[in-house]
């Protein structure tokens, strides 16, 4: 079995992932994942593990850790402010 996923199959993953990112976060937080396009095939804390179960799976698969949290970020404007010089 080819393990490298093609073009096709690496959107079709990415798509699954935005998708479904916010139940990984309920679910899944600091734990890796294996997935791909037809959905999660295991999760767990331990990296070693989630291999494992997802090469037995002989599936096609990309792994994601999901983050502990997320944090949004606001980029506030910059305002500069013009000094004249005087000797």
């Amino acid at each position: 079995m080819n393990k490298t996923p093609s073009a096709d199959e690496s959107q079709q993953m990415l798509k699954w992932l935005n998708q479904n990112r916010q139940m990984l976060l309920d679910l899944y937080k600091n734990q890796y994942v294996a997935y791909n396009a037809n959905g999660l095939i295991a999760h767990s804390e331990n990296l070693r593990e989630v291999l494992e179960l997802a090469e037995v799976s002989k599936q096609i698969f990309s792994i994601y850790l999901v983050p502990r949290r997320t944090a949004s970020i606001q980029i506030l404007p910059i305002r500069f402010r013009t000094v004249a010089w005087h000797d």
